[in-house]
């Protein structure tokens, strides 16, 4: 028998639906649900797409599923050499993404994100920490003081430098509809009218489910990329729909500035108009990296709410339905505008997505305790005036610019090319790798073109959204300007 501590510790995880049941097509019509439900969909919608690809990659009552090309482009990241890095941490960065609402998702009764919680470090010696005109502080523990110690001191922070605000959860205390395609609906007499109406010649039946484990979530998850009824596949745990939806691409005018155009070379199969690789540079490449870091929420943005992910498109657009000030814990929809995380920003990021920022004047203050006999201190944003304690000027370490001298912004060293696939796998350039994948594809020589084009927001945009429900990135991301400065059918 479980002890009582333990039964307390389960319920207290225990999040509880109320399910409405169509008996005769077996399949679910929507489910009540409480705060505490609503939070974890939303939470999805934070995740950025290199943790999605992640979670559902593993195990749980379903089995893995990968993420269009989002899951090739995480494992080409993964096996990347040391070499081609600005630094070590960058790799470490884009395997294991951060969430922008991190801290929002950390007090989530369930939450699946297991990314490494920020933490701020120090110098370990406590002189280089009290005596620096300038001290070093990272939000990554593998790095070196310039005495040659290591940065791993943690160190505490106030609400000035908190990169979210720490919000019980998304939605207020409140009773919600999520149908089976993931739109959600504040439960009003509107919304049990709306019901009532609907169902008056539909045998129902209702029964209760409470999801107790993470693994639950993550079907949750899966099924919301890949599938149009995510309770009825995951509730009743039906085998997984793994076939991906085809995306429906926008062509829409290109709103990108000159200076913001890339080039790239090209090779493509003629008789299929099929892209084969593509060869870049390090900021292009930069570019397709910086996929791994965006949240759900963000892509839905930039895409217009069309982003051909199952149920995701689903739960975003519901969100406008909200009522801003009383349906959100924050008084706002704060999906409207997520951004990257902390020190994900690139100085020459093409999408229109911005990154969180802390303060541009950061200190380590030290301020008199009469119960320690020692100081205490904490991170705090600096130019405030304070009667006592002592400031310590911080910089604050970007591992995008390990020498901190401001030329460089990316994830991968300059003057690098590489190799990209249609899938978006990636492989430093040589002239063996390009034979080899040639002899491969059985391609004849006669069917194979190289071309230059000219890439901007546009073209980023339809990769991205390309990248996220197919294998073939490049050739179904491009193929909407093929009729002019790309393929020609």
């Amino acid at each position: 028998m479980a002890s009582n501590s333990a039964v307390s510790t389960a319920t207290s995880k225990q999040i509880s639906l109320r399910v409405i049941l169509d008996k005769e097509k077996n399949t679910v019509l929507y489910a009540e649900a409480g705060k505490d439900f609503v939070d974890v969909l939303l939470s999805f919608l934070t995740l950025p797409l290199g943790t999605s690809a992640r979670l559902v990659d593993k195990d749980s009552n379903m089995k893995p599923l990968r993420l269009g090309c989002i899951s090739s482009l995480y494992q080409s990241l993964a096996n990347l050499e040391p070499k081609y890095w600005n630094s070590e941490t960058c790799k470490q960065m884009l395997l294991q993404p951060r969430s922008p609402m991190e801290r929002f998702n950390q007090r989530l009764k369930l939450n699946i994100d297991d990314t490494e919680p920020t933490k701020f470090y120090a110098c370990e010696m406590s002189h280089c920490r009290r005596k620096s005109e300038v001290l070093l502080v990272s939000t990554f523990n593998n790095i070196k003081c310039k005495c040659g110690k290591n940065l791993i001191h943690v160190l505490d922070f106030d609400n000035t430098i908190s990169a979210d605000y720490a919000g019980e959860g998304y939605v207020q205390e409140a009773s919600f509809v999520v149908y089976d395609n993931l739109h959600v609906m504040p439960l009003n007499l509107t919304t049990t009218l709306g019901l009532v109406k609907s169902l008056r010649k539909v045998k129902i039946e209702d029964f209760t489910v409470n999801i107790t484990n993470p693994k639950e979530v993550i079907d949750l998850l899966k099924c919301s990329l890949v599938s149009n009824t995510v309770l009825t596949d995951s509730l009743l745990r039906r085998k997984q729909s793994i076939e991906n939806p085809k995306a429906t691409l926008m062509i829409s005018e290109k709103h990108g500035r000159e200076d913001s155009r890339m080039k790239l070379n090209i090779v493509i199969e003629k008789s299929k108009c099929k892209v084969l690789f593509a060869i870049v540079d390090e900021d292009f490449m930069d570019q397709l990296l910086s996929f791994l870091t965006i949240p759900l929420g963000a892509v839905e943005r930039v895409l217009g709410g069309n982003s051909g992910l199952g149920c995701i498109d689903k739960l975003y657009n519901s969100l406008s339905t909200f009522n801003k000030s009383t349906d959100f814990m924050s008084g706002k929809n704060m999906f409207d505008d997520l951004k990257l995380a902390p020190l994900y920003n690139l100085k020459k990021q093409m999408l229109p997505i911005s990154g969180v920022t802390y303060p541009s004047s950061i200190c380590l203050y030290y301020y008199p305790n009469v119960n320690n006999p020692s100081s205490t201190c904490y991170l705090t944003q600096g130019g405030i005036y304070r009667p006592v304690g002592t400031c310590v000027a911080v910089k604050l370490w970007d591992p995008k610019d390990p020498s901190m001298s401001e030329s460089s912004n990316g994830y991968l060293k300059r003057s690098t090319m590489f190799m990209v696939a249609d899938d978006l796998s990636a492989k430093p350039f040589s002239s063996g790798l390009v034979a080899s994948f040639l002899n491969a594809s059985n391609v004849c020589d006669h069917d194979l073109e190289e071309r230059t084009i000219c890439v901007g927001v546009q073209e980023v945009l339809n990769i991205l959204k390309a990248s996220l429900s197919c294998t073939s990135a490049l050739t179904v991301g491009l193929a909407p300007f093929s009729t002019n400065t790309l393929l020609k059918k």
